[in-house]
């Protein structure tokens, strides 16, 4: 026969500790809330490829001025959430227990983060090469200036990109680390 085994609420400690493991889960559930998930993959999505050239090349210099401007702002969302990470590392820190609660938290946030960017920023690349190969193949119809305009806009959407990587890296760091 089992015992059911109840708390002493009237406990000053035991109240305090069900309130800091109480404060540590909300903390996880709010970090977790704060990092990128895989509705945010969605940033990363460029689109079909057929309606990604017919938009490119109906760009003009300021319209691609701001599409980059977009991608940079997307690194600056991910270099904010990292500094998000490291405050409630430290908010953790003094709740009993809130540590393990957090590190289960990031690990969790982790692969999310891995899971749904890793397969958007693989589908956009697959995407840029077919809209590169697309343009190839419209050379003559469009012209020689709109063709290096739009060649150009891909390639810096490559780069922006591959910066971009390089910040999701930094925020699985970030999540190992915490």
């Amino acid at each position: 026969m089992r015992t059911l085994r109840t708390m002493n609420l009237n406990n000053p400690s035991a109240a305090f500790r069900n309130f800091a493991l109480a404060a540590a889960a909300t903390i996880a559930l709010i970090i977790v809330s704060l990092l990128p998930t895989p509705a945010d993959a969605g940033r990363y999505h460029i689109g079909d490829a057929d309606e990604l050239l017919d938009e490119l090349i109906e760009m003009d210099a300021r319209d691609i001025e701001e599409l980059q401007k977009d991608l940079v702002e997307a690194r600056a969302d991910i270099k904010e959430a990292i500094g998000d990470i490291e405050e409630a590392r430290e908010d953790v820190k003094d709740a009993p227990a809130g540590e393990a609660i957090a590190k289960v938290a990031f690990k969790i946030a982790r692969v999310a983060v891995d899971r749904a960017t890793g397969k958007a920023i693989d589908k956009a690349r697959d995407t840029l090469d077919e809209v590169e190969t697309m343009l190839g193949e419209r050379r003559a119809e469009i012209g020689e200036a709109e063709f290096r305009e739009t060649r150009d806009a891909i390639e810096m959407i490559r780069r922006e990109l591959i910066e971009i990587e390089y910040a999701l890296d930094d925020l699985t760091t970030a999540l190992d680390e915490a």
